[in-house]
């Protein structure tokens, strides 16, 4: 079972510009020399662009440990400390297995959507087998379709976050026209019992295919 962290920082707006760069630097020395990262992914609230979410997804937790002893990590804390001023971390487990599409690299015009939803408990299993098909079709059938990470929260099993990744913004919209995605969201309507929806701006990632 792979490892996975989802923070969510607020930092400081007069130093966004400076965090921003520090903490893509940190992600692109993550991928190239640890080989315990199997993705790393950084994007603001397009409403709100000091809000970062930060997705890490390990090996395992020893591979996490690893990172936050390497020295490119502790350059990157010890800079942005007085930068950060509000941090959550978001205990989370794999939902679906962490499908990929087999891309290295992906284009500058990356569109990122989130979400954070809250699941009828007695329903969950249902929807959570919905989910699982969704996302395997939308991998296996759409090019534009890069990552899905389908995630529950630790503390409260029917708490559920998605980070997706698309090709650019037209790949998002036709995501949304596919019949597979319109299934789904027709299946599971009713089992939601509260969405939010999130579009982000790609800061930097680093996918390890």
């Amino acid at each position: 079972m792979s490892y996975v962290r989802w923070s969510e920082l607020d930092v400081d707006v007069a130093q966004l510009d400076r965090f921003i760069s520090l903490a893509s630097e940190n992600i692109r020395q993550s991928r190239l020399t640890e080989s315990g990262v199997i993705a790393f992914h950084a994007a603001a609230e397009e409403d709100r662009p000091n809000r970062i979410h930060v997705l890490e997804v390990y090996v395992d937790a020893d591979a996490y440990e690893a990172h936050v002893q390497t020295s490119h990590f502790g350059t990157f804390r010890s800079a942005t400390r007085d930068m950060v001023l509000d941090r959550k971390l978001f205990e989370v487990t794999p939902v679906v297995p962490l499908s990929k599409s087999a891309k290295s690299d992906m284009p500058p015009n990356i569109a990122v959507r989130m979400a954070d939803l809250e699941i009828d408990p007695s329903r969950l299993d249902a929807y959570i087998a919905a989910a699982s098909e969704e996302i395997e079709s939308s991998i296996g059938i759409e090019e534009g379709v890069f990552a899905i990470y389908a995630l529950a929260s630790k503390e409260q099993s029917n708490r559920l976050r998605f980070f997706e990744i698309y090709a650019d913004g037209d790949a998002y919209l036709l995501h949304r026209e596919t019949p597979h995605f319109k299934k789904f969201i027709n299946a599971t309507r009713s089992m939601v019992t509260a969405r939010r929806l999130i579009v982000g701006a790609p800061i930097a990632q680093a996918p390890r295919y």
